[in-house]
């Protein structure tokens, strides 16, 4: 990843910076050794904040916009138009100023109204809570209590409900409403208030023998983090440290659940997607000061703010307009998620740990990444130069942002920054969601975001991976798409695969981007293009009684069918795998069926199904093989971050 994009301020200020050094005062900087001397030498270079007239800004909040904003809402509402009215309602909410306490509370409550409208009854009764917290009229309080009262009606909720009504009957006492409109009101709220105890009695009979009869088992808690107890870590000097696993491993098998040590949204779904936990957002919660990220819930909106949202507000639009790159920002945040304490505690350790002692770390503790793969050593002093004049930029933005206490370190943060930038290169992952623009739609897996996983982090690459990755909101799951046996290396894959770009392409493409050269299998035996496969040539696996490696080429047209193995000497019986392939082109068929009608959990039954089959007798690269593991693949996408546009515009 690179770290700029070449539309922004920085790339024009980085190549001022670099033509304003002579020879000698660059080789200077070549000489030095530690990224901490690196930034303390580019940091002293210019002053950053002033060339690029940076400072905190808080754009697009204001009430004139807001007031435009909830005009468009309360039309759409009176049309009926709910969900016309809640994007508006929406965007009137993140526009409106944090001072304007009284008219956030109005519109939160315009919100829940064309909530209730769309049945989304708990987000509405979160919005009239919210209302109420931001000091909503007392005048008007009637509506709200009233509506809260229909939500929990709405729920089934009847104690809450009738609890509701009664306060509604005592919320009109303060309101300025005309008498006759007013004991309308009080009429139809106390007729609720005289059915509700029935209803009330009626079901707690239901819960009590509903309780006995129910011997459901509890819903289990998806983890945070888990890691298949079959995989462990090895190390070589070739390979660095890679996932290994000890026992075999079928497909369809879950080696990884993690959250990631950081992560970050692409600024185009800053305003759908929660800002902490990337789960897409139908009703955000703004940020009180700056428009340029949302929440999922109050719980996210409080986590941010009080760690590295409360020095990147306001300060987003310099970084997105500088031209940074995702992992700048990330670089950044891994700051920005700790406090400067935290740093200055660890930075006698932070080299100093063994591989056991980190893999035992918790996924938020720096220590668990700060040894990732830098590639330190082949880099060039230009890329030096750039990274660490970026990190000045970063720092500014900490500085200006209140960040630190300890003027006399900032060096040494800023070397950190540094090697964030360094490490993210190589280590970090793209967060994705299938995005489908109408309900035919296959979909398309879309960049929204970047994470550093730690874990993930140590898998290998092969342009034929054993596992594939997938996403909710921003926690990672990893899943077999095919048998690998114990002992195996557990590859995933960076990029390429064989079956779509050829190996000079793959290769050069593997060694730009992360420095190496590719040894996986299909780059050894240059396997073919999925399109360059021969149909008419099946590849068969000794069935010898001996340990052989051997792979049968056999004719699909062939009348034989006891074949001797060129290598052991033993003849392997193929009419049992003819008979097996029999069985998967139905199996393959049946899969598809399912996955197109959206039964993805049975389509997924019937791919692995079909893999297991074709493993017993097969050997890849073979068609059918992987268009198998294409089917897995498309199946596991289903189970992450989705969204169909057609869908939600209804």
């Amino acid at each position: 990843m690179e770290i700029y994009h070449k539309d922004g301020t920085f790339p024009r200020y980085c190549e001022a910076v670099r033509k304003s050094l002579d020879d000698n005062r660059f080789n200077e900087f070549a000489q030095l050794t530690s990224d901490e001397e690196r930034f303390r030498f580019v940091n002293g270079l210019r002053k950053i904040v002033d060339e690029l007239q940076l400072k905190r800004e808080y754009n697009g909040k204001g009430m004139e916009q807001a007031t435009a904003l909830k005009t468009l809402g309360n039309k759409a509402f009176q049309a009926e138009r709910w969900n016309d009215a809640l994007v508006f309602y929406n965007k009137c909410y993140v526009s409106t100023p944090k001072e304007n306490v009284q008219e956030k509370s109005i519109i939160l409550a315009n919100r829940s109204a064309a909530l209730y409208h769309l049945e989304k009854y708990d987000l509405a009764l979160r919005d009239i809570q919210r209302a109420l917290d931001h000091q909503y009229p007392n005048q008007m309080m009637y509506k709200l209590v009233e509506r809260k009262a229909r939500c929990f009606l709405a729920k089934k909720e009847y104690e809450a409900a009738l609890e509701c009504f009664k306060a509604t009957v005592t919320a009109l006492d303060d309101s300025n409403l005309p008498l006759e409109r007013r004991q309308k009101l009080e009429r139809d709220a106390q007729i609720m208030i005289n059915l509700l105890p029935k209803n009330i009695e009626l079901e707690k009979k239901t819960k009590k023998k509903s309780s006995k009869a129910d011997q459901s088992a509890p819903t289990t808690k998806v983890p945070d983090n888990f890691i298949e107890k079959a995989l462990w870590f090895d190390e070589s000097p070739d390979e660095g440290r890679f996932a290994r696993t000890n026992t075999d491993l079928k497909p369809n098998t879950i080696l990884l659940l993690e959250r990631p040590h950081v992560s970050v949204l692409l600024e185009d779904y800053s305003l759908d997607h929660c800002t902490h936990c990337f789960k897409r957002v139908s009703v955000p919660i703004a940020c009180p000061l700056c428009a340029d990220v949302v929440f999922c819930s109050d719980e996210c909106e409080t986590k941010a703010n009080a760690t590295y949202h409360r020095y990147e507000c306001g300060f987003l639009p310099i970084l997105w307009g500088s031209g940074a790159s995702i992992t700048c920002h990330m670089a950044l945040r891994m700051i920005t998620q700790k406090s400067e304490e935290y740093f200055l505690k660890l930075k006698p350790e932070l080299a100093g740990l063994t591989n056991e002692q980190i893999d035992k770390l918790p996924v938020d503790d720096y220590r668990k990444v700060y040894k990732l793969v830098t590639h330190e050593s082949t880099r060039s002093p230009e890329d030096f130069f750039q990274r660490t004049l970026m990190a000045t930029l970063l720092n500014a933005c900490l500085t200006l942002g209140g960040y630190g206490a300890c003027p006399q370190e900032q060096n040494f943060i800023g070397g950190l920054l540094v090697h964030n930038l360094q490490l993210l290169q190589f280590n970090a992952h793209e967060v994705s969601e299938m995005i489908r623009e109408t309900a035919e739609d296959i979909g398309k897996s879309t960049f929204i975001g970047g994470g550093l996983y730690p874990t993930l982090a140590l898998f290998n690459h092969s342009c034929d991976p054993g596992v594939t990755r997938y996403y909710r909101g921003n926690q990672v799951c990893v899943r077999t798409v095919k048998n690998i046996p114990a002992d195996s290396m557990v590859a995933e894959n960076y990029g390429p695969l064989f079956t779509q770009v050829r190996r000079d392409e793959r290769r050069d493409t593997l060694l730009h981007q992360y420095r190496f050269t590719c040894q996986c299998v299909p780059c050894v035996e240059n396997w073919p293009l999925f399109t360059e496969m021969d149909p008419g040539v099946i590849r068969f696996r000794c069935d010898s009684g001996k340990i052989c490696s051997n792979v049968l080429l056999i004719p699909a047209a062939v009348n034989d069918f006891m074949v001797k193995c060129t290598e052991c000497g033993e003849h392997t019986n193929i009419m049992k795998g003819l008979k097996s392939l029999q069985d998967t082109d139905m199996l393959f068929k049946t899969a598809t069926r399912l996955h197109s009608a959206g039964e993805y959990e049975a389509a997924l039954r019937k791919y692995i199904e079909m893999m297991e089959t074709m493993s017993e007798v097969l050997v890849p690269p073979y068609r059918d093989y992987h268009l198998c593991q294409q089917g897995l693949r498309a199946c596991m996408l289903e189970f992450g971050n989705r969204f169909n546009r057609a869908v939600a515009k209804k």
